[in-house]
């Protein structure tokens, strides 16, 4: 007799024997495969020939039920040369054998189909969501991945169900007032307007939106009329399951919109607020009628924008709505705030900026003391005038007041990272983050903060994945043109730049982005170019100012520098702001190292140093404080000498243990050890910088800094290196700028 495991090793064959003899397994994993293949060309197709959400899904299903019914047909029927015929004879298995081997192959081929599911619901997953959520996940658009707080919520725009389809903006504003009321209660996380209103359309995938956003549940509703009526229906919709937490509906006449919005919203967020645990409510500031409010709310939509043309149109609008309440604290620090960006935005000089802003800050405290948008509008001035402590206490009361209030945030992290302070920066971002994923400025500073600690990877897939949702935002793009050409990628980053120019050629900062790339590029004249178009249109602008001061010293036209200095200066006034008196200095002291007036260039910046706060790190402050010390050095100053090149070393640990980690201050390194006499370990360094994408040749060539370096091999080469990469890339931008005119 056959052994127990002949008996097995027998059945197996006759198993074996079975499904070949039906051609089951031919057939069945011919098929997968084929369905592989479909799936992969549907997945590279969808979004290219813009199919329609739901088609990759039908595919998806259509297909795995395919799966039992291949199985079914290959286990009856035979191809033969007489055709379709029934599988005949006995096999190699009994009857009852047959059965159980049938059973299991519909169960293995079903998990075979569920397995195909699992894996491609996920991918297509993001397609199937709302527009605008296609290729933004909720880890790159932060950054890093959040799990959604317990009590957070979404406030999407209301959608306009009328037969006009005219009570468009009547819906934003009950979907704002909402947002507004909620973002007053303690305890509750509120999705930012600038993120949640991204998605607009009605069949969108709330599950998938939610995650975006990074909250528990969302928030939506609808607008109907009939005659003289109004009907609006709201649901709270739980993201973790997609079901219904609570909805209800509200019916009201047509009488008094404003009327309407307010106790329609004031009643849709009390019942929000009891549909959470351990949440209470404070009040809003709020205008008094409709016209204030509408106009304060066009005005912050122009207002996030962030060209010269939309900060003036918003200033107009938070007039307006002045106009209207005169009592209305946000307005009036909203029009502080517009105020002091068109500084650096527009046509507005700095002290003009800020002389505007100061009485209208003044007003909202006087209207509101508690107002979180006047406390950040002081932040803001104070931080103009470089009074970096004064900034940071009034933002960070403007966040206890309001902790929802992104613009506070946002400047908190701009003053944090003028110190140095880049983990704090990172922390206060995240936490911005959270409440607004998809804002582009909070995007761009994080990805500033990445930048500078050396993860330019995470840094640059921020802003792409941004960039792929609002391809046409100069923000981002020209955020992005900065990281690349920081960091080596010189015809990448300049064509992010001309791209952003030629989206908004008239736009400042658009402007010298491009002059700054060209400079790199060792072509100042084309910099020059751009810039002088920019002037003409924006000749108060500061950046563009700058950037220009810049070219006139690559170009050795030392005169005319000095003279766009002392402009500056004289143009400031009589109560000159510290910052803007040390960067007179700083410009004056390098226009005299260049003529060789080491007595004027030792004044200049020993001048620029008492002005600056010390026992903090960046970039412009170790070059003030290492091109002190190498006037000094040069004048005979040796003690003073060294002791501002201990400064500088003390300034570079501490960058370090914050986590600086770019080309940037591998160069700076690079500066300090050859001052130190440590030659060989400055041309290691240099060569790290230049590896790591450092290519500004043109600040190499007038830096005295370096040289002591200058007349050494490695140094030679590795200037020959950067010089002929730059006239790489230069040869290829100049046909790219071709094409585009």
């Amino acid at each position: 007799m056959e052994s127990t495991e002949q008996q097995k090793q027998s059945f197996l064959s006759a198993v074996l024997g079975e499904l070949s003899r039906r051609k089951v397994l031919r057939t069945v994993g011919g098929y997968a495969v084929g369905v592989f293949v479909l799936l992969q060309l549907m997945d590279a197709a969808v979004e290219p020939l813009r199919l329609p959400a739901w088609l990759p899904t039908f595919v998806v299903v259509f297909l795995i039920l395919g799966f039992p019914v291949v199985f079914v047909l290959a286990w009856q029927l035979d191809i033969t040369s007489e055709g379709v015929k029934r599988t005949k004879g006995p096999g190699l298995l009994s009857k009852g054998q047959n059965a159980v081997l049938f059973s299991f192959m519909m169960v293995a081929t079903a998990g075979l189909g569920y397995t195909f599911y699992e894996y491609y619901s996920d991918v297509f997953d993001e397609v199937a969501a709302a527009p605008g959520a296609l290729t933004i996940s909720s880890q790159t658009a932060q950054g890093r991945t959040f799990s959604a707080p317990e009590n957070s919520i979404a406030v999407l725009p209301f959608t306009d169900l009328t037969a006009e389809m005219d009570q468009g903006y009547f819906a934003d504003g009950i979907s704002e007032e909402i947002l507004n009321l909620l973002a007053q209660v303690d305890g509750l996380q509120v999705a930012a307007r600038t993120s949640s209103f991204a998605f607009r359309e009605p069949d969108a995938n709330i599950r998938e939106i939610g995650r975006l956003l990074n909250v528990g549940t969302v928030l939506e509703g609808s607008v109907r009329t009939s005659g003289n009526r109004v009907r609006l229906t709201a649901q709270l919709i739980n993201v973790e399951d997609g079901f219904h937490i609570w909805s209800q509906s509200y019916d009201r006449e047509m009488s008094d919109i404003f009327v309407i919005q307010d106790e329609v919203a004031s009643e849709i967020a009390r019942a929000l607020v009891d549909s959470f645990t351990g949440l209470e409510a404070s009040p809003a500031s709020r205008a008094d009628n409709l016209a204030a409010a509408e106009a304060y709310r066009t005005g912050r939509l122009m207002w996030w924008r962030r060209t010269p043309e939309d900060l003036q149109g918003a200033a107009e609008r938070f007039a307006e709505a002045l106009q209207h309440d005169p009592t209305f604290a946000p307005a009036y620090a909203a029009l502080a705030d517009t105020w002091l960006l068109l500084a650096l935005y527009g046509n507005v000089t700095t002290m003009e900026s800020i002389n505007r802003a100061n009485p209208m800050i003044e007003r909202a405290l006087e209207a509101d003391p508690n107002s979180a948008e006047a406390h950040a509008a002081l932040g803001l001035a104070r931080s103009h005038l470089e009074q970096n402590d004064a900034a940071e206490s009034a933002l960070r009361h403007a966040i206890s007041l309001n902790p929802n209030y992104v613009p506070a945030q946002l400047w908190l992290s701009t003053v944090l990272e003028s110190q140095g302070r880049y983990p704090e920066q990172q922390l206060v971002l995240e936490k911005a983050m959270e409440l607004d994923p998809l804002n582009e400025l909070l995007a761009v500073n994080f990805a500033g903060n990445l930048s500078i600690r050396g993860e330019a990877d995470r840094a640059r897939e921020l802003l792409n994945d941004l960039i792929a949702f609002r391809p046409d935002s100069t923000i981002l793009l020209r955020s992005l043109a900065g990281q690349e050409m920081l960091y080596g990628n010189l015809v990448e980053g300049f064509k992010l730049a001309l791209r952003s120019h030629n989206l908004q050629p008239e736009g400042p900062q658009d402007i010298s982005t491009l002059a700054q790339a060209w400079l790199v590029l060792n072509s100042p004249e084309d910099a020059e170019r751009v810039l002088m178009e920019g002037l003409e249109l924006h000749p108060n602008n500061a950046q563009l100012q700058n950037t220009y001061w810049q070219v006139l010293l690559a170009t050795d036209r030392l005169e005319q520098a000095a003279s766009l200095s002392r402009q500056w200066l004289q143009d400031a006034g009589e109560n000159t702001p510290p910052i803007i008196t040390q960067m007179y200095n700083t410009q004056m002291g390098m226009l005299s190292f260049k003529a060789e007036d080491l007595a004027s260039a030792t004044e200049y910046f020993s001048a620029a140093l008492q002005a600056e706060d010390s026992g903090k790190y960046d970039g412009f402050h170790v070059f003030i404080v290492t091109m002190a010390a190498m006037a000094n050095k040069l004048y005979g100053n040796t003690e003073e000498a060294e002791r501002l090149l201990t400064l500088a070393q003390r300034d570079l640990q501490r960058a370090k243990v914050n986590g600086v980690n770019n080309p940037d201050i591998n160069y700076t390194e690079a500066v300090i050890l050859a001052m130190s006499g440590r030659q060989d370990e400055a041309l290691s360094k240099l060569r790290v910088a230049y590896e790591a994408g450092f290519r500004v040749a043109w600040l190499i060539d007038i830096d005295p800094r370096v040289d002591s370096l200058r007349d050494h091999p490695e140094f030679i080469a590795i200037i020959a290196s950067i010089n002929r990469d730059i006239k790489s890339a230069l040869e290829e931008v100049r046909l790219l700028a071709m094409a585009s005119l």
